[in-house]
């Protein structure tokens, strides 16, 4: 037995096996009597599947494995594609693994006494969607004496392990055919010695091996991201983070709510947000046409497959975005008849009246530069903003310019590139704010407000209100020390924030005329951004400062409600309008509140980030936080965990079940939650030392992983849960096992262990005896037979009824010489019991598998149609299930499939299925399903006589034709079997067709080509005649004596008339 170390193994008997587990390993001698069923343990590709025999030294197994993942040229593996194209009708198939198992010179159990050796080959291909098995038998090299295989006999063929299988057609053909799979042609290929067989019932994706294309694709670490910014810790801190956009990506299965930022020259992030704005999980993407391409390739690599490593690899690519180096953008506002809080955080007031540097900066990848233009507030000394302009740079986008334009009725006129802005709905967020969306720039309008994200990187968001416009900006810290303008020196001090263009400081505490001056530096001359203004505003403008207003103003009813607030108490007196205050104070603490909210983090976990547990042990798990008055919680019950408050988790597995641990902090004072996923691995092996915990597979779509198991030689199993018996290999064809003792002895006139049987045989009776050349005809097998004093003997195939396999006149079974369709309907069900479509298929198809006369195949599709509740208020589900069967020549399978098939199925689901062997890995087949009625069943195929008679052909001597019954099926026919000869003529069917010997009967000779005409034989003929001619004689001899006597009487009783007288 050789093991290849993908899991699969082939055996000296002929097959390559994919055992469940790397422990569960047999050699399966006996192949089943039935052959496949579809109901395998494990599955099996079976090229000659018989009891075989290397341990005489004679037979080798060659292999070679074939990688092509990236589509490397190999010329065996490019052959292998040009047969499964030619014989298949497959287009484009691209091998990425290839098998090639050789059996030489195989001998049959017990090589010491058996004759002849087999050689074959047997080659494995997929693309990763589609497999294909090529069974190839040398010619003439198929040479095992059949007349000493007792038993089974071999099969031919394979199981998936999952349903789907196939027998070879040699199955159906007399043993001596089995055994010479080297002369059987296949009618659909056209070859001698070539079997192929579709392994899939249905093309499937193959995630790991696109996850594996992907990683080859990738460099180790993309040039993209080397800058990349993290994830807001929460969803109220994202929200005010302009840089980053909501977005739309739950049909991918990601649950919660999206953040997205995308730069030209770092790429980008998204993140996702739970239920209570805790942050979940980031990813990288390198622009917002990627994020499907990029989504796609996440699922594959770790939510599609069930290998936790592929995602590991995955990661490597792309490192997972945390929130840990998450850094706010630093606010600056510009508000009211202007009041201005630079990056630092000073606070002043300036009522310059022009055209104005609020900010310039720049980092080694891009520059920012903002102007605002102020005009006079009505006849107040005073001014306010009324324009602003934005203009971004970048290397790899030319420059961006955003005009915000202040017009009637607190209305917003914007200009991109010195083009009109024409707002859309949201495709993303239908009912959010209009957006204008295009390369490095995201425009959002919503009401009188209209932000702009530039690049990821800067953001300004511009309201209009009492016909004024009031603006914040958001810069990136790579701006920090790089900026000037009226926004001030970003440096985290706000003492130098009044620097002049000259270099010089004015002191953060010096009066409003002083800071008016220092502002007037900042004055464009010239066209700025904003171009040439059409108005001529006085060059000479001095407003009114805050001391002069408050010593002035009379009218403390203007400054009620402003609370001692600075800026609220200016704008009211200046303009004269309390609302315009009410306004200032109003967008101050809004500024102040987002401030407040895009530095608020929530709780860290730390302390249990892997946590790995063995079955029916507690495990006890202490998570801490960096907060205080943290209270933990479980995002989902689960019966064996239990999480206190304080964060102390107790996790004690019992049953093995999807589940993806998540555990909360929330912190109330802030109301921020944060959620940790921890790396859970739980072992179910029979011994915790048996427990590989750095080997694992997701459990069903969840975080929980599950240890690999090392089983010891006494166990074996996906938990090492089964020990080894005997009785786990088939014993020999009636021979019975006993548990914990094994086999049996072997029937009657065999010997062996009970396992391997073979007949008892002297074994050099008949050594030096042979066939003649071509003894048998018409592929009949010729063998030397000791029974009858070691005479050549003939095997002849089942439509020949002499012994050298000349004369026909048997029936036997048509061949099926082109693919039969199928016998498809539609069943229409219904269940109660939230049944996974898995389930579902598997229920039905042990139902239907389980019918009196088996024809079933597969089901082609299991499709959810509707989920509405019962009256009961129970969830029922709706499934639209479309069935196959199989036609067959033999038996009654074409009469059940067209008369009896839709009466049979409503009958199979009347009652509920019980299975007692069901394993909880296992799809379900016992889901209870509603009875249905012949509505529930339409028919969408089926195939009447006359069409399927297309399909069978009789390849045997002329003359032979198709008789059908309901209970025998579709039989090839002799014309001798059906008083082809008359009269009792004997019929013979020899190769030009049937032919008749007369037999002579009675007086009659029988002749014509039926013997259908009768002649009467010559000699009878004279004897009828002259006994006729004689029978007359003596008839008219004995006329004659009676007549004479008659006469004679006459007389002597007769008087004369006279003497009366």
């Amino acid at each position: 037995m050789l093991t290849k170390n993908s899991g699969s193994q082939f055996t000296d008997n002929g097959q390559i096996i994919f055992p469940k587990s790397d422990y569960q390993k047999f050699s399966y001698p006996n192949p089943p009597l039935g052959g496949f069923t579809g109901r395998e343990p494990v599955a099996m590709v079976a090229p000659f599947w018989d009891d075989a025999d290397f341990s005489g030294g004679r037979g080798t197994i060659f292999y070679q494995e074939y990688e092509t993942l990236y589509d490397e040229y190999n010329p065996t593996v490019q052959q292998v594609e040009t047969w499964i194209e030619k014989f298949t009708n497959t287009w484009s198939y691209k091998a990425k693994w290839t098998l090639k198992v050789t059996w030489v010179d195989a001998p049959a159990y017990p090589a010491q006494w058996t004759f002849g050796t087999n050689t074959y080959q047997a080659i494995l291909s997929t693309d990763g969607s589609r497999s294909y098995a090529l069974f190839l038998y040398q010619s003439n090299g198929m040479r095992w004496d059949l007349t000493q295989r007792w038993g089974n006999g071999v099969l031919m063929g394979f199981s998936s392990g999952d349903g789907y299988f196939e027998n070879s057609p040699l199955m159906s053909r007399p043993l001596w055919e089995k055994y010479r799979p080297d002369r059987f042609l296949n009618s659909k290929l056209g070859l001698r010695g070539l079997q192929v067989y579709r392994l899939h019932g249905e093309e499937r994706p193959n995630y790991r091996l696109k996850c594996l294309w992907w990683l080859k694709s990738q460099p180790q670490w993309p040039r993209w991201n080397w800058n990349q910014i993290s994830c807001p810790c929460s969803w109220q801190q994202g929200r005010w983070d302009l840089r980053f956009q909501q977005v739309n990506i739950g049909w991918w299965g990601f649950r919660g709510r999206h953040l997205c930022s995308f730069s030209s020259w770092r790429g980008g992030v998204c993140c996702s947000y739970g239920p209570w704005g805790e942050f979940q999980e980031g990813f990288h993407v390198q622009s917002p046409w990627e994020i499907d391409k990029e989504l796609e390739t996440q699922n594959w690599c770790c939510r599609w497959n069930d290998k936790p490593s592929f995602c590991i690899l995955y990661q490597q690519r792309r490192p997972r975005v945390s929130c840990a180096r998450y850094t706010p953008p630093r606010p600056a506002w510009m508000f009211g008849d202007p009041h201005i809080t630079t990056l630092d955080g000073a606070n002043y007031t300036f009522n310059g009246l022009g055209d104005f540097l609020l900010v310039r900066s720049r980092d080694g990848n891009s520059s920012f530069l903002l102007q605002g233009r102020t005009a006079q507030t009505g006849s107040a000394r005073a001014t306010n903003f009324i324009a602003f302009a934005a203009q971004y740079n970048s290397s790899g986008l030319g420059p961006i310019t955003v005009q915000w334009l202040l017009e009637r009725e607190d209305t917003i006129h914007v200009l991109h590139n010195n083009q009109n802005v024409t707002f859309e709905t949201n495709r993303e967020d239908p009912e959010g704010p209009e957006i204008f969306n295009t390369t490095g720039v995201l425009l959002t309008h919503n009401g009188s407000q209209v932000s702009a994200s530039f690049d990821g990187t800067v953001a300004i968001s511009v309201i209009a209100l009492s016909n004024i416009l009031h603006a914040s900006s958001s810069l990136p810290e790579e701006y920090r020390n790089h900026t000037e303008g009226l926004l001030g020196v970003w440096n985290d001090n706000p003492e130098d924030d009044f620097m002049m263009p000259n270099g010089s400081a004015v002191p953060r505490n010096s009066s409003e005329e002083t800071l008016f001056h220092y502002g007037m530096t900042w004055k464009v001359n010239g066209s700025g951004l904003l171009g040439k203004r059409i108005d001529h505003p006085p060059s000479n403008f001095t407003p009114v400062f805050y001391d002069q207003l408050i010593n002035k103003s009379l009218n403390k009813l203007l400054i009620s409600e402003c609370n001692g607030e600075r800026q609220c108490i200016y704008d009211s007196l200046a303009t004269n309008n309390t609302d315009t205050g009410l306004h200032t104070k109003m967008l101050f603490r809004s500024y102040q509140q987002m401030n407040t909210s895009i530095n608020e983090y929530p709780p860290f976990i730390d302390g249990c980030q892997e946590i790995e547990a063995y079955r029916g042990q507690t495990k006890r798990i202490q998570c801490t936080s960096n907060s205080q008055d943290v209270t933990f919680t479980l995002r989902d019950h689960n019966p064996d965990m239990n999480l206190f408050e304080n964060g102390t988790l107790l996790w004690t597995p019992k049953v093995l079940e999807p589940f993806t641990l998540e555990i909360l902090a929330r912190k109330a004072n802030v109301n921020l939650s944060s959620v940790l996923q921890p790396k859970t691995v739980v072992c179910f092996c029979s011994a915790e030392s048996q427990c590989i915990y750095n080997q694992t597979r997701w459990v069903g779509n969840s975080s929980m992983e599950v240890a690999s198991c090392k089983c010891n030689g006494e166990t074996f199993g996906q938990y090492c849960e089964r020990s080894r018996d005997p009785c786990d290999e088939q014993c020999f064809p009636g021979v019975q096992c006993h548990p914990g003792v094994g086999c049996g002895a072997c029937p009657p006139h065999m010997t062996g262990d009970g396992h391997h049987c073979a007949a008892v045989e002297d074994t050099f009776a008949c050594w030096n005896h042979s066939c003649p050349v071509n003894y048998c005809y018409n592929h009949g097998h010729c063998y030397v037979s000791q029974t009858l004093g070691c005479k050549p003997t003939c095997t002849c195939p089942p439509a020949f009824t002499d012994d050298r396999c000349l004369v026909a006149g048997n029936n036997f079974t048509p061949t099926v010489y082109r693919e039969l369709p199928l016998r498809i309907i539609r069943l229409f069900l219904t269940e109660e019991q939230n049944a996974s479509i898995t389930d579902v298929n598997a229920s039905v198809a042990y139902r239907l598998g389980t019918l009196d006369v088996r024809a079933f195949l597969w089901n082609s599709h299991v499709k959810q149609t509707s989920l509405p509740a019962s009256a009961s208020g129970k969830s029922i589900q709706h499934w639209l299930v479309t069935s196959e069967f199989q036609y067959r020549p033999r038996g009654p399978v074409i009469h059940f499939l067209n008369e009896q098939l839709r009466e049979a199925v409503v009958e199979a689901f009347l009652f509920p299925v019980t299975s007692e062997s069901w394993k909880s890995q296992e799809p379900r087949i016992d889901v209870v399903f509603h009875p249905i009625s012949w509505e529930d069943v339409r028919d969408v195929m089926a195939l009447n006589l006359s069409m399927l008679d297309d399909y069978f052909k009789c390849n045997g001597y002329k003359d032979y034709h198709l008789v059908y019954s309901p209970q025998s099926g579709v039989t090839c026919v002799s014309p001798c079997t059906l008083g082809y000869c008359q009269h009792g003529g004997q019929c013979q069917h020899l190769p030009n067709g049937p032919r008749c010997s007369c037999v002579p009967f009675s007086i009659y000779t029988p002749w014509g080509e039926h013997c259908e005409h009768l002649s009467m034989k010559l000699g009878a003929f004279f004897g009828i005649l002259f006994g006729a001619l004689g029978a007359l004689l003596l008839l008219g001899i004995v006329a004659f004596v009676i007549l004479h006597f008659w006469r004679s009487s006459r007389t002597r009783s007769s008087y004369p008339l006279d003497s009366e007288s």
